[in-house]
């Protein structure tokens, strides 16, 4: 749905069918809330960025919708996440950020003052590759207009765009004095918010359909 039916089914679901209790502006922010949030508790979208690795660089800049890590590929090897507080630890005597060679570990720092992603330990050399594919889970863009459609316009998220509807209804009735009446309501629309998060968990993702008789990850390439 675009943004403007994605409205009218919202007015509808608080009882306002002519969207007068709430302004235009109240029912698009409590949509965009709903578009984040949706995307934040389901991980259900995610994307591959390429960079470029650097000889003598350990740290590079994260994608800007970029909100958690999936996965981090160098040269088709998979890296281990690790943290500063864990290599502080084991360096006691010694600091790690000086430490070169091929990197087997990476660290995230997302905040605001870093916002990017470090090898550890510094690459030496390119010989082997330069190919780093890191795999997050995204934040989406935001509907700036009545005929974007929420959630990066994935087809396959068609599917839950009701849960948006309800969660942005179950935020605006927030703005009602809170009867009995009100929050059942906003207790019903709350629980098919979760319905569409959870299916959302169970069906996305790649190769859902795989038996799972082994566990993948556990191979290692080294």
């Amino acid at each position: 749905m675009i943004r403007s039916a994605l409205r009218t089914l919202t007015a509808n679901l608080c009882e306002d069918p002519n969207q007068t209790k709430y302004t235009q502006t109240k029912y698009n922010d409590a949509l965009e809330t709903a578009n984040q949030q949706f995307a934040m508790d389901s991980k259900a979208l995610y994307k591959d960025s390429s960079m470029t690795m650097v000889n003598g660089t350990a740290a590079y800049a994260l994608p800007t919708d970029f909100m958690l890590e999936k996965e981090v590929v160098l040269n088709g090897i998979e890296l281990e996440p690790i943290s500063r507080a864990s290599l502080q630890k084991v360096k006691v005597s010694d600091r790690w950020d000086d430490d070169s060679g091929t990197p087997r570990y990476f660290i995230i720092d997302p905040e605001e003052a870093r916002k990017t992603i470090t090898l550890y330990p510094e690459p030496d050399s390119i010989v082997d590759g330069t190919d780093i594919v890191l795999t997050y889970y995204c934040f989406p863009t935001p509907m700036s207009s009545d005929s974007s459609v929420p959630l990066n316009e994935a087809a396959l998220m068609v599917q839950f765009h009701t849960g948006l509807a309800s969660y942005a209804a179950w935020l605006l009735l927030l703005y009602l004095t809170q009867t009995p009446e009100i929050a059942q309501k906003r207790n019903e629309l709350f629980a098919v918010y979760q319905t569409k998060v959870i299916e959302a968990i169970q069906t996305s993702g790649n190769t859902k359909s795989e038996p799972l008789s082994f566990h993948v990850r556990n191979i290692r390439v080294r």
